[in-house]
């Protein structure tokens, strides 16, 4: 019964489907949460050492991870295993400038008396990412802030392109930065791509939190982070060739149990109210896409192949957290201090379970080293679906087969 069906993929794909799919890694945002990513790549390349993703994407936090990975001239293994070592070497200071409780707010209210002095408002954000800069100017090896080893992968053909996006935040549209060979620019309302040379000030854009972390510029304008409008987070895989694409969500899927138990009880905290609203921006929208991609897989294999109108399906794998990071941010909140720890106590953390906002700025090496850890095991604990992935065949998918 499967076979007429596999028959028609490989009459779409050619030799392509018979050889080596274009296969795409898709890498979303999270803040410190992208440590879990390294997890599960770390597994996936010790597991399938020969595995090579020829298209990457990454937004906000997961636009760090791609670029090490596309950046890093050597072997999957060894680009992963250094990948999940800067991770655990990673430490607040490394992401932003710490500052004493005090220090804030004399800041903050120098800033307030300034600006109304001058009568417009603050140019700068909560938190000062010069340190994100430092850190990843030399951990990537980028003393001029270009990512040469880039073009040495796509000269080689290991790499055919990687992208990263970010959110003008004048025109209000999605940008699409992509390196590579023989690409195909797109452009639809509000997102488009642009062929360019990646830098260490693409990164910091699409790593930009609104307000926490300063706007980037680039060229005549000024970014934030990649996932303020990206409507469509798997469609520049899809723009740039990929037949298959492995995503990395940092988001834990809950249970409808555990939907619908409260996280808060009253009236909410800042805290909860900035956890969902984030979660909605950066996170949630990916879910959307990847069931929409799937309504689209399943309605197009219920037509002939002449009515597909340029579409054609695309097979893709989601792996998420098994746990709830958020919650597991939580056992740390006595730990934090400074600045971080003062809006900490301000916003009410502590009278939600799960403080997702705080699961995004927590650059502390004990929860880094958890996220490491369950992206690592999460990973193994599906290797069967990702052996079937990575397999030359290609294969089927449903909602029950993508990875939760």
């Amino acid at each position: 019964m499967l076979r007429p069906v596999l028959d028609r993929f490989k009459s779409l794909f050619g030799e392509d489907t018979e050889g080596s799919p274009a296969q795409a890694l898709v890498l979303s945002g999270g803040g410190a949460r992208a440590a879990y990513q390294s997890g599960v790549l770390a597994y996936v390349a010790e597991a399938f050492p020969d595995t090579n993703f020829s298209i990457q994407l990454g937004v906000s936090a997961g636009a760090i991870n791609m670029a090490h990975l596309t950046n890093f001239v050597g072997s999957f293994q060894a680009s992963t295993a250094r990948l999940m070592e800067i991770w655990k070497d990673l430490y607040v200071e490394d992401v932003f400038k710490p500052e004493s409780s005090v220090t804030f707010v004399r800041r903050m209210i120098g800033r307030a008396k300034r600006s109304s002095l001058q009568g417009m408002g603050p140019r700068q954000a909560l938190l000062d990412t010069g340190p994100l800069r430092q850190f990843l100017t030399e951990q990537l090896g980028a003393p001029d802030g270009v990512l040469t080893g880039i073009e040495e992968n796509v000269l080689s053909g290991k790499l055919h392109a990687c992208a990263l996006s970010a959110t003008n935040y004048a025109t209000g549209q999605t940008v699409t930065w992509v390196q590579g060979s023989d690409i195909t620019p797109w452009e639809r309302p509000y997102r488009k791509s642009l062929e360019t040379q990646l830098t260490v000030e693409h990164i910091m854009a699409s790593t930009s939190l609104p307000l926490v972390f300063p706007a980037v510029q680039v060229g005549d304008s000024w970014y934030g982070d990649g996932g303020i409008r990206l409507s469509a987070p798997l469609s520049p895989a899809i723009h740039l060739g990929a037949h298959r694409i492995l995503v990395i969500s940092t988001r834990y899927h809950r249970s409808r149990a555990e939907a619908d138990d409260p996280a808060t009880i009253g009236y909410p905290p800042a805290a909860q109210v900035l956890g969902i609203l984030l979660n909605a921006v950066f996170l949630d929208v990916l879910d959307q896409d990847a069931r929409k991609l799937e309504r689209i897989n399943q309605l197009l294999l219920t037509l002939p192949q002449r009515k597909w109108s340029g579409l054609r399906p695309i097979e893709f794998l989601l792996i998420r957290p098994s746990r709830d990071l958020g919650r597991m941010a939580s056992e740390y909140t006595l730990s934090v201090s400074g600045a971080l720890g003062r809006m900490t106590k301000w916003l009410g953390t502590e009278e939600t379970k799960s403080p997702d906002w705080l699961s995004m700025l927590l650059f502390e090496p004990a929860y880094i080293t958890r996220l490491i850890e369950l992206g690592w095991e999460d990973a193994r604990a599906q290797h069967d679906k990702l052996e079937a992935f990575f397999s030359s065949e290609v294969t089927l998918f449903s909602k029950e087969e993508l990875i939760y």
